[in-house]
């Protein structure tokens, strides 16, 4: 464990995510990654997954089981999606 430095913590240093939301995701026939997103009612797509991670953890109680993906849109735009594999539903969080 690390001790307390004794600094107070620092608002321009914090990058927390916002909750997530849901968002409508097409994903490719062959791999089920992210192609494009629609949010608004426009496709946006997506240029290049930047990072891909998986959480599984608290198998013991309910259990999760996402495929996050960080990903360049189309039109510039950064996004850090996930598919709750336990309920086949995609949602975003944005910093």
């Amino acid at each position: 464990m690390v001790p307390d430095s004794g600094a107070a913590a620092r608002v321009d240093r914090l990058r927390p995510l916002n909750q997530p939301r849901p968002v409508r995701v097409v994903v490719s026939d062959t791999t089920g990654e992210p192609v494009a997103l629609i949010e608004r009612g426009q496709r946006r797509g997506v240029e290049r997954i930047e990072d891909r991670w998986v959480i599984e953890d608290e198998w013991w109680r309910q259990p999760i089981s996402r495929s996050y993906y960080r990903v360049s849109l189309s039109d510039g735009g950064l996004r850090t999606l996930y598919h709750d594999r336990a309920d086949d539903t995609w949602s975003t969080q944005n910093e």
